[in-house]
């Protein structure tokens, strides 16, 4: 219906461009997008708790982006909040909506943020903490996380004629970590089923605004949005990969970052470089066989193999508990 409604007497003029639509069909959308949004927050929970068994020690945890998990937070956090509202306005969805936010509910504050908090946990090892000061550092954690949540608004509403900058920096996440893992020299962080199936979950949401020409949301598809959201998320899949196959450092130049540490390093110019005892297998070090013994920086002698599997578990001397810089064996 189009038209115009004039009043001469109030000098007001109303024009007006109105089209009809089956409320049953719109109801019916809807309701199949909620549930495609609760079936994939369980995957989600699924895949968080398989790389949750992937990193399982300190160590493990410690090679994760804070970053990179706080975005993703903050991402489940705004679907929640969205799909909440959407069922409250609208009673007849209230059910399956109301089921993906409480979902994303679970997600978000239980899983990713315990995540969160054994990241937060694994950088302070060997900490002594007293109520105060662990108080003190998690008040820091949730203001960072609360902070994100609401420079996100921010940032949508600096962008509203343009969403498909809030996509793009909404899909960014894995960006942390690639840099997290260059910086620290981090070897194979995350488990690649999680990897793949995060990336391929996340971009239901925006594929769906952007590519499904028959959405509940009634937006006109721009399928150019699709391919470079597609693209940017495939291309830092591939950088991870990438990492996890020829080294964290292999897609940024070497001389960005700072060296890393040579446990084959020669000690001859040292002097008594430590005693020739592993102390992790209490078996003969060979200490000069620079292919058979690691030496840490604090002059302490292991075996590599000793070493290594000590690593996975800590990042302390076992000898004097000195902090031990990554390794590049």
């Amino acid at each position: 219906m189009t038209g115009i409604l004039r009043s001469e007497s109030c000098g007001v003029e109303l024009a007006i461009d109105a089209r009809w639509f089956k409320l049953g069909s719109y109801y019916r959308k809807a309701t199949t997008y909620a549930l495609m949004m609760a079936v994939a927050a369980p995957l989600q929970i699924y895949l968080l708790t398989r790389q949750g068994e992937h990193s399982d020690t300190n160590t493990g945890y410690a090679k994760l982006s804070l970053l990179c998990v706080g975005m993703q937070a903050v991402l489940d956090s705004y679907q929640c909040l969205m799909h909440l509202t959407a069922g409250i306005v609208v009673d007849a969805l209230f059910h399956s909506f109301g089921a993906a936010a409480f979902l994303q509910f679970v997600l978000f504050s239980v899983f990713e943020m315990r995540t969160l908090l054994q990241i937060w946990k694994s950088r302070r090892p060997g900490a002594e903490q007293n109520w105060l000061e662990m108080r003190r550092d998690l008040s820091m954690l949730y203001t960072r996380f609360y902070a994100g949540f609401l420079a996100g608004f921010f940032i949508m509403y600096w962008c509203q004629k343009r969403p498909w900058i809030v996509a793009v920096v909404a899909n960014s996440y894995w960006v942390p970590q690639i840099l997290w893992n260059a910086w620290n020299n981090n070897k194979k962080p995350m488990h690649a089923g999680y990897v793949v199936g995060t990336s391929v979950i996340r971009l239901l949401l925006p594929l769906y605004v952007f590519g499904c020409p028959t959405n509940f949301i009634r937006i006109e598809p721009q399928y150019w949005v699709c391919l470079v959201l597609v693209s940017w998320v495939g291309a830092q899949v591939f950088a991870l990969y990438a990492q996890h196959v020829r080294g964290p450092r292999c897609v940024f130049p070497e001389s960005w970052f700072p060296p890393v540490y040579d446990y084959h390093r020669d000690v001859s110019e040292d002097g008594d470089a430590g005693g020739v005892d592993c102390v992790i297998c209490m078996a003969t070090v060979e200490c000069a066989d620079r292919n058979q013994r690691v030496v840490t920086p604090c002059n302490h002698f292991f075996h590599e193999p000793c070493l290594t599997r000590w690593m996975e578990v800590k990042m302390e001397c076992p000898t004097c508990r000195g902090a031990l810089p990554p390794a590049d064996f």
